[in-house]
């Protein structure tokens, strides 16, 4: 039963964060949600030395500063440079809660999963949490279908034609803050940009419309975490490790089939 919600979990979290991620890339803020996931890394490892769940902690601060992010950025110039600075600051951060924790948090298995993920880190809470959050988030795809599949076409277009773009990247960074928080204890938090963005990269290569990009992002990151669930267990290897080893082979795939696909057809 352990192994089943493992597995479980990390085929929700995958399908969870690539779909976020797929729309992070259509979005254009690719580089904002790397610095939600580092956000949400610090938050979690503040929650170990306070002693709280470090889901919930890594969950309030990514959501925070997606949300916050989400509201200055467009209002401010050198948008890149401010990014990347709160990149490298939730980084410190984070290993500066990690170092200042005293000697029992630092031997606790706790702080292993937050930065390496473990097949065993889900319970049946985190599970249910993970099902609701996919299901909310597939509901507001789907009762806003048209205003995102505009923005996504046509972001400056979309915003000329009364579309509140605006709204609706605040809402996405928001899902992200989230599906990011449930996953560190799968993927790690090192290691969480692997299904936020390699099978995206890979579903660009291999499909040819935004419709069948996001199918293949979200079957991809499921076989990663398959397939990487598999390698951990069977090598002992930490799953966040084996689920990006997993998703960089298929990238790589993905990539010669795209140049087997240019030179066929040439």
């Amino acid at each position: 039963m352990i192994f089943l919600e493992s597995i479980l979990s990390a085929i929700l979290s995958s399908i969870l964060i690539s779909s976020t991620g797929y729309y992070a890339e259509k979005f254009r803020i690719t580089t904002l949600s790397f610095c939600v996931a580092h956000a949400a890394l610090a938050g979690a490892s503040i929650g170990l030395v306070l002693r709280v769940d470090p889901t919930y902690s890594g969950m309030i601060l990514a959501v925070t500063s997606a949300i916050l992010l989400g509201i200055v950025l467009p209002r401010i110039h050198l948008k890149e440079v401010l990014t990347l600075s709160l990149f490298s600051f939730f980084s410190a951060v984070a290993l500066i809660a990690i170092y200042l924790s005293n000697t029992t948090v630092l031997a606790t298995t706790s702080l292993s999963m937050v930065l390496w993920g473990s097949i065993l880190a889900v319970d049946t809470q985190k599970l249910i949490m993970l099902s609701v959050v996919l299901a909310i988030f597939a509901t507001y795809l789907k009762a806003f279908k048209t205003q995102i599949d505009s923005i996504i076409f046509d972001r400056e277009l979309a915003e000329a034609e009364g579309i509140d773009v605006y709204s609706h990247t605040l809402a996405l960074l928001a899902f992200m803050g989230v599906a990011i928080a449930l996953a560190l204890r799968i993927t790690g938090g090192f290691l969480i940009f692997a299904l936020l963005y390699l099978p995206v990269a890979s579903s660009l290569l291999i499909a040819d419309t935004a419709k069948r990009q996001l199918f293949v992002s979200m079957t991809l990151a499921s076989l990663s975490a398959v397939f990487g669930f598999i390698v951990s267990y069977v090598f002992d290897l930490p799953i966040g490790s084996s689920i990006t080893i997993v998703a960089t082979t298929i990238l790589l795939i993905s990539a010669l089939i795209s140049r087997w696909k240019s030179v066929f057809y040439e």
